[in-house]
């Protein structure tokens, strides 16, 4: 291929990206097109920029594209890990767990956020972390970002939810559920971190490092530094919910149970957040999906001390003229690290309303459905 050739199926791939409802829009730099090239060859993106969000067999994809079928095959299972192609599969999986497939293997294209640009920052450093930080900020980062539903969802912290609120409404925010139902637990670093320190900023979050995933491993599963057991996940997730981090959960809630489920969770702070802080430094009014609830300041109990002010990660809660806190509804995301941070238990989180309510997706087909429809009728 000479260069014209080149850059001709990089730009034909960031179209059939941008078709996806998780999108991947052009800007005038083409900074997208470097961060492409950085990430994958000539040879994987001429086979992928020729797929969608349809699921194919190989033998489809290579008859349709006019290759040998295990060309094809090695090219697809080499593009898997890296997430620009994902399989067909039951469940949820996480890096350094494989996803579990039934029958015969089914691709399609898989999107830039939540998908490729995470599982190659792990690859990747400086210059990848700033081409994406340029490119959140020269247009990509509305088109990802606004249109609802987001691409990850808001769980309240344990503890702020009052337990007939879980049980009676929305079981699968149950985070304590899920550490039961596995003896085994796949956390990783935050890529988020690792992003904003490549491009030489400081977060101001503070360790640990390791905060992401929570998902779900086969009890044969080794111990390791990616690998905890029960009671070293549900002490690391304590921690990071009393530090203030907020869940951020993946959707593809059902993990074959016949009801739906929680599954795994980021857990983010505003300083570096490729959702939540680039959303806020893009201005956006919505960026990552809010839960079903808002806090609410229960002023009789209320002492002004002003903790709920400083955890509050959107800055949607100020004080008053007479020292009481107040939340400005219209800014929270209901994660609940307000509630459970109150010494003088002076903040709840109280549900939305009926029209109000955001019905969770059972999987990321069923999201991509609903953001599709969503976008058809206005974008919000």
């Amino acid at each position: 291929m000479n260069n014209d050739d080149t850059d001709a199926i990089y730009v034909r791939l960031a179209e059939a990206l941008d078709a996806l409802p998780q999108g991947f829009p052009r800007t005038d730099s083409g900074v997208e097109i470097q961060l492409m090239k950085m990430a994958f060859s000539p040879e994987e993106v001429w086979l992928a920029g020729q797929m969608s969000r349809e699921y194919e067999t190989v033998s489809e994809i290579a008859e349709r594209v006019g290759r040998d079928e295990a060309e094809v095959s090695e090219i697809l299972e080499g593009l898997v890990p890296r997430r620009l192609v994902r399989l067909e599969s039951k469940g949820m999986s996480a890096p350094g767990l494989a996803p579990t497939v039934e029958g015969e293997k089914r691709y399609r294209l898989g999107p830039f956020m939540v998908g490729w640009y995470e599982a190659n920052m792990r690859l990747m450093g400086k210059e990848y972390a700033e081409l994406f930080s340029q490119y959140i900020m020269e247009g990509g980062g509305e088109r990802i970002l606004a249109p609802r539903p987001g691409s990850l969802g808001v769980i309240p912290v344990r503890g702020s939810l009052k337990p007939e609120q879980m049980a009676e409404m929305e079981p699968h925010l149950d985070i304590d559920a899920h550490l039961q139902r596995h003896e085994r637990f796949i956390v990783i670093d935050c890529v988020c971190v690792r992003e904003a320190e490549m491009s030489g900023e400081i977060p101001e979050c503070l360790p640990p490092m390791k905060r992401c995933g929570f998902v779900g491993a086969p009890p044969q599963t080794p111990l390791g530094e990616n690998v905890l057991d029960r009671e070293q996940a549900d002490k690391l997730l304590r921690e990071l919910e009393e530090l203030g981090r907020v869940h951020l959960a993946f959707y593809g809630f059902t993990m074959g149970a016949d009801t739906p489920q929680f599954v795994g969770t980021c857990n983010c702070c505003s300083c570096c957040c490729a959702i939540i802080h680039q959303g806020q430094r893009l201005g956006l009014e919505e960026h990552v999906q809010r839960s079903n609830y808002r806090a609410f300041v229960l002023q009789d109990a209320c002492t002004g001390c002003g903790v709920c002010v400083t955890r509050c990660p959107v800055d949607a809660i100020s004080e008053q003229g007479d020292g009481h806190s107040l939340v400005q509804r219209e800014k929270c995301i209901g994660c609940g690290v307000c509630v459970i941070g109150c010494d003088f238990d002076a903040l709840e989180l109280q549900p939305v309303s009926e029209e109000e309510w955001f019905h969770t997706p059972s999987s990321m087909d069923e999201w991509e459905e609903m953001r599709l429809q969503s976008m058809a009728k206005g974008g919000t």
